[in-house]
């Protein structure tokens, strides 16, 4: 499909601009960890600097810097942060059939570890930014231009560390970052993910403490293994309450034709009975929809405290991947495990590792209906559906710093739907197809438009 509305010189250009960026970036192997993203931040300042524009890098370590430019507008107006990460999750060579660091152009696609997640904004909106700065600044405001290190892994160099201790550089009325613009084809309809905000995390480990002894004699209680695999099970098979309140009505009947099934899915009292039936009928599209309906629990590590297979141990951990809906911590966490594990004869302890409330923008906005009338002009005919991002990503950073921050992801694909994209992420022969990236840098220069008209 052509982008629709935009001149195919001005595509052309964008095209061949835009897919060498993201070559190049890709070369520069920012695998997370250790990151090495200075490295990365040290080449957009040079590619900057040819294009006649200043940035600056910034954070800590030395080795893992953020790069962040400011373009200003010809006239007064709010502020609206592109925003992207430069790290990338690690690949392994032998998986792959191109290398994974070499940026290779195959089959109308450029290949390589980020080609989708997520130096394909990095590049597309450096591509924005240039353009916007070579045709005079023709808009109201400010555009902030950061790509940022610590993504994938999260700890304290990148978004957080820039909205703890440099808020200066990137404090904005809006955000554009990554986390949603795949498309689907629903009832001959293309509809298009919004994210406007995310889940959270609340990840934890239960303690299950048995009686020690020699495994020769067989332990038919106190055996902390089977309690902690009845504990897995427990988890595996609770179902928690269920919330709707972030899942749009008419995203479901979309999604699901049948209007009895869909309607069940919209009830709280009726919704996990239906999502089980929707398993059994159509298992992709329940997958799609089971996360966005509460707090969700996937045991992923078992530990014994004994090492040795003819002891019984003392403790076994299990480990858990919590998920928890915007707004919603820990206390409703501990709730939904003592109810799922009330049946448990055995006794263990509940230690959380670490928690980020999940958080939400205002939508509708200006931020939205600008979007809507990009995507109107470029893809006519299109529809954007609002949803919470079931994953993290670094607006949840700007987000809590910054309250009256709007903060949306989306990155819009034209060419490929999300049954092809949702394969590429930390996958092995990563790639987008070159319509997809060049739509990317010319929906974010003709948004900044729109927005800070």
């Amino acid at each position: 499909m052509d982008i629709a509305s935009v001149d195919a010189k001005v595509v052309a250009e964008v095209q061949d601009e835009v897919v060498q960026l993201l070559v190049d970036l890709i070369k520069i192997d920012t695998s997370n960890p250790p990151g090495n993203e200075t490295q990365a931040a040290l080449f957009l300042d040079r590619w900057f600097k040819a294009r006649g524009l200043e940035g600056q890098l910034v954070g800590e370590p030395e080795h893992r810097q953020n790069f962040i430019l400011r373009l200003e507008g010809t006239r007064p107006g709010p502020t609206l942060l592109l925003l992207a990460h430069m790290d990338v999750v690690p690949a392994e060579p032998a998986s792959w059939s191109v290398p994974p660091f070499d940026g290779v152009i195959k089959d109308d696609h450029v290949w390589g570890r980020g080609a989708g997640d997520i130096k394909n904004l990095v590049a597309a909106h450096a591509v924005a930014v240039s353009r916007l700065a070579a045709a005079g600044r023709d808009f109201a405001g400010t555009v902030i231009y950061a790509a940022t290190a610590d993504e994938e892994e999260g700890t304290d160099c990148g978004a957080s560390w820039l909205v703890q201790n440099r808020p200066d550089l990137v404090r904005s009325d809006y955000l554009l970052n990554e986390g949603g613009g795949e498309f689907d084809i629903l009832r001959g309809e293309r509809v298009y993910e919004l994210n406007t905000g995310e889940k959270g995390t609340a990840q934890f480990r239960i303690t299950v403490h048995g009686e020690a002894g020699h495994a020769s004699v067989p332990l038919h209680k106190g055996n902390a293994v089977v309690a902690a695999a009845q504990i897995v099970q427990a988890l595996y098979e609770h179902q928690t309450e269920a919330h709707m309140e972030h899942l749009p009505a008419d995203y479901v009947r979309l999604l699901v034709d049948d209007a009895g099934l869909s309607e069940r899915l919209l009830k709280p009292e009726t919704a996990r009975a239906a999502l089980a039936d929707l398993h059994e009928r159509d298992d992709a599209t329940a997958r799609l929809l089971e996360p966005h309906y509460g707090i969700t629990f996937s045991p992923t590590i078992v530990h014994s405290s004994s090492e040795a297979i003819n002891v019984f141990p003392e403790q076994v951990v299990v480990t858990v991947d919590c998920r928890t809906l915007a707004g919603r911590g820990e206390d409703e966490v501990r709730v939904e495990v003592e109810r799922a594990l009330a049946g448990i004869d055995a006794p263990w302890e509940l230690e959380f590792l670490g928690s980020i409330m999940g958080n939400a923008s205002a939508d509708p906005s200006p931020f939205s209906a600008a979007i809507d009338r990009v995507m109107e002009r470029c893809v006519p005919g299109s529809r954007t559906v609002s949803l919470h991002c079931v994953g993290f990503t670094d607006s949840n950073w700007f987000r809590a710093a910054f309250p009256d921050l709007v903060a949306y992801g989306y990155g819009p694909y034209i060419e490929e739907d999300v049954s092809v994209t949702s394969e590429q992420f930390h996958n092995h022969n990563e790639r987008i197809h070159v319509k997809d990236l060049t739509f990317q840098a010319v929906f974010a220069e003709e948004l900044v438009k729109e927005l800070l008209a």
